[in-house]
């Protein structure tokens, strides 16, 4: 039943997003979405899955037609990111973050924390995007930012978050895991936030 419910809604170009909105599925969505998007309407393709001239030309059609979509953007600049064209992909996960799209902000975060594509590394930027992206429910977020204020990553940051909200990260965080890496993940990083308090 729920089969063929999908394919009615494929077959019409239509499919609910997150919020329960129906939304067109665009080429884009098919070549470029990411499979742990929160914001995806399609399962999504690793970047080694990826036709990156296929997944470019797609979403550069789909923003074209609806360029205010935060979802469509995010994966226009996957596409060329992921291609090694940061100067083209860079602008619009940097837009979608900006717009508040979490996985962008997750993902824009990231670039800047690790310095790719030529990108300096400011780890209060950084701090600024994670903690908007884990307040939406960002699985990723909400393990990154606590695991690099407990290292002191964001020292000399205004820190956004306190203790009580950070663990409320990880509370939650503890639901959202899947599978034996992520939940393990979360128990470690629960320790380590609890050593982390107990010397305040």
């Amino acid at each position: 039943m729920i089969a063929r419910w999908m394919a009615a809604l494929l077959a019409a170009g239509l499919i609910a997003n997150g919020a329960g909105a129906a939304e067109e599925v665009t080429e884009c969505d098919k070549q470029a979405a990411h499979p742990s998007d929160p914001g995806k309407i399609l399962p999504g393709l690793d970047d080694d899955e990826m036709n990156f001239a296929a997944a470019q030309a797609a979403c550069e059609a789909a923003v074209q037609k609806d360029p205010n979509n935060k979802r469509l953007r995010y994966q226009l600049g996957r596409a060329y990111f992921y291609d090694k064209k940061f100067a083209q992909g860079l602008p619009h996960v940097q837009w979608a973050a900006d717009q508040g799209y979490m996985q962008a902000q997750f993902v824009y975060g990231y670039i800047i924390d690790n310095g790719f594509g030529g990108v300096a590394k400011e780890p209060c930027k950084v701090e600024d995007y994670w903690v908007k992206s884990a307040r939406q429910g960002r699985f990723a977020s909400r393990v990154s930012y606590p695991h690099h204020v407990v290292r002191g990553l964001f020292k000399g940051c205004t820190q956004q978050a306190n203790t009580d909200e950070m663990q409320g990260f990880l509370d939650a965080a503890v639901k959202q895991a899947e599978g034996y890496y992520e939940r393990l993940l979360v128990s470690m990083l629960q320790e380590e936030f609890a050593a982390f308090k107990a010397k305040k």
